[in-house]
């Protein structure tokens, strides 16, 4: 049967931002002292498969949206749908209006809004890093905010809104602008995320809608930033020394910054258990 045909209402034309998966992330293996038991590596395995089923089931909610073509909201609106949110376990919710920069080269997407969505990793689990721990927990939250993102979705298509849902093991959009966009945290020194909640240990994902949203709340977050400028632990330890001290911009006037070399980070990720080591390191995620 052939796939009907959705007019996007974007697609990504920055020749310096493409989405690449990683082959690396599927040679990963256990060493001999990660062993796990029977029902940890049961879990973990239960993890994997559901990232990459939720992965191309979020790829295929563009087509769920019929006729829909709301577009008005009400405050009212937004708190149920936000605490919907937080009953699924969401902590942290943003929302910008899409950057049309910073989609993925070629990729359409549905919507002209966006709904950040974050879940934390259990700080329990990312101090064990470097090891197999930190693996399970981020593809637990992988997999969980996958279908919980997917769920919110739905229900966004079920009131007459088009939307779209972002998967966090990859979406269309660069999730990290979008979060600071939508005043949810700052870009580290090493690209990721910090947020005042969490630091830098969440997931992120998307929804891209045409419903009105909220006004961005304006949030000051120049104390985290004067800390982190200062700060540079996480360049300091990296383990496979992938973190720039000075970030790069991919192409002059892009606005496209690399902070970490992939491919040494993907070597540490493979040589280093897992790694994640500067979630761990940093100090605003310490709590």
């Amino acid at each position: 049967m052939e796939t009907e045909k959705i007019e996007p209402t974007f697609v990504g034309e920055n020749n310096d931002l493409v989405f690449v998966v990683p082959k690396e992330l599927f040679m990963m293996k256990l060493s001999t002292e990660q062993k796990l038991d029977r029902e940890t590596a049961k879990e973990y395995s239960k993890y994997l498969r559901g990232t990459f089923k939720g992965f191309q089931k979020a790829n295929k909610t563009k087509y769920q949206n019929g006729d829909n073509n709301k577009t008005e909201t009400t405050p009212e609106f937004w708190t149920e749908f936000e605490n919907l949110a937080k009953e699924k376990g969401i902590e942290l919710i943003g929302y910008t209006p899409v950057l049309e920069n910073y989609i993925f080269k070629n990729l359409p997407i549905v919507g002209k809004n966006a709904i950040i969505l974050g879940m934390e990793m259990d700080w329990e689990k990312i101090k064990t890093a470097p090891s197999v721990h930190v693996s399970i927990e981020a593809f637990r939250v992988y997999y969980d905010l996958g279908e919980k993102t997917i769920e919110l979705t739905q229900f966004l298509q079920e009131k007459g809104y088009k939307t779209e849902a972002h998967h966090p093991f990859g979406g269309k959009l660069l999730f990290t602008a979008h979060a600071v966009a939508a005043g949810l945290g700052i870009k580290g020194r090493n690209g990721l995320i910090i947020s005042p909640e969490f630091g830098p240990r969440q997931r992120w994902s998307a929804i891209t809608t045409d419903a009105n949203i909220p006004e961005t709340k304006k949030v000051d977050l120049s104390d985290m930033e004067d800390f982190c400028e200062n700060c540079g632990v996480c360049i300091e330890k990296c383990l496979g020394g992938a973190t720039y001290e000075e970030p790069i911009e991919k192409i002059k006037g892009s606005g496209i910054f690399t902070h970490i070399d992939r491919s040494k980070c993907m070597e540490s990720l493979l040589n280093n258990n897992f790694c994640s080591y500067c979630l761990k390191v940093c100090p605003q995620g310490n709590k």
